[in-house]
């Protein structure tokens, strides 16, 4: 079975929770790290394990084995996995037996169920955060509620999705454990927008550098938006305070190998930074950002290339 670890790099791209295994014994080859996540194990210790001991009815083993007999195939299945913890918890559960160069495979793929509950409790509780929501985004704004304009023109959403991803987010680090950091960038030397000499072009042109520089800095698990004229807010799931400080070292760098033209002159792009991340007693976002609003105040009144963390 060694060829297959040569699908490791394959699988970690899955996005739902993914094993390879023995038909036989349920012996686990390959897991992907969203599995080890669910699963509360670590990928050394689950590669030691059966796929049937996270069965918490070992009834469920047989069935599943007699199915996969006579069908090969079972499809979006629902049932309860247990964490190498003893945690239950609703899957969506499909499994395959399948033939890879002669030798007999196992493949389970499994979403969470419990996950998408609270989501949807999370949804219902909006109602109820709507006013401390509009008062945590009316400190991150200095110029109003953007407009559908200004996110066509930076490409990037707005500060509602970003509350809402944040409370999802928030959420997900207490029930798995892990990280999560945010990161305020803003512009300090932002041309003014004169009409009648460059029609705002230099700033139009500006706001979008520095918003496709974002999103590229950025992965696909997080979530950048604009907070105001001249400033955009990065959610970074996943990650401790030092990676978001690194991740604003870089912008800055890049960003100060940016260059725009305004009135014929050459100008250098540059930010000052602020970041926070979630303390292990919080269970709300509300607290890191009012943290990240400070933290950039406080850069901002250092200059341009100031990075700035209130923890």
């Amino acid at each position: 079975m060694v060829t297959l670890q040569a699908f490791q790099p394959l699988i970690d791209t899955v996005q739902g929770s993914l094993l390879l295994a023995s038909p036989e014994d349920g012996r686990i080859y390959c897991a992907n790290q969203l599995a080890c996540i669910l699963l509360a194990s670590p990928h050394s210790e689950l590669l030691k394990s059966s796929v049937y001991d996270f069965l918490p009815d070992k009834t469920e083993a047989y069935n599943i084995c007699r199915e996969l007999a006579g069908n090969n195939m079972i499809y979006n299945r629902g049932m309860q996995l247990s964490t190498g913890g003893g945690r239950l918890f609703d899957v969506q559960l499909s499994a395959r037996r399948i033939l890879l160069d002669q030798v007999p495979l196992l493949v389970i793929s499994f979403s969470d169920r419990t996950e998408a509950k609270v989501l949807g409790q999370l949804l219902d509780f909006e109602r109820q955060l709507v006013e401390r929501s509009l008062s945590i985004v009316k400190t991150l704004k200095e110029e109003g509620r953007q407009s559908e304009d200004e996110d066509k023109l930076t490409g990037v959403v707005g500060m509602h999705r970003l509350m809402s991803s944040a409370h999802a987010e928030t959420s997900r680090a207490k029930r798995y454990g892990g990280n999560l950091s945010s990161l305020a960038l803003e512009l300090v030397n932002i041309p003014e927008m004169v009409p009648r000499e460059d029609d705002g072009s230099a700033y139009s042109h500006l706001i979008r550098l520095a918003g496709s520089l974002c999103l590229q800095s950025s992965r696909d698990s997080d979530l950048v938006a604009r907070r105001s004229a001249n400033a955009f807010v990065i959610l970074l799931p996943q990650t401790p305070i030092g990676g978001a400080h690194e991740m604003g070292r870089r912008l800055i760098k890049s960003l100060r190998q940016l260059t725009f033209l305004y009135q014929g002159a050459e100008n250098q792009a540059a930010a000052c930074i602020g970041i926070s991340t979630l303390r292990p007693e919080e269970t709300s976002p509300a607290p890191m950002l009012e943290r990240l609003e400070d933290a950039l105040a406080k850069a901002r009144a250092g200059g341009a290339n100031y990075i700035i963390e209130l923890p």
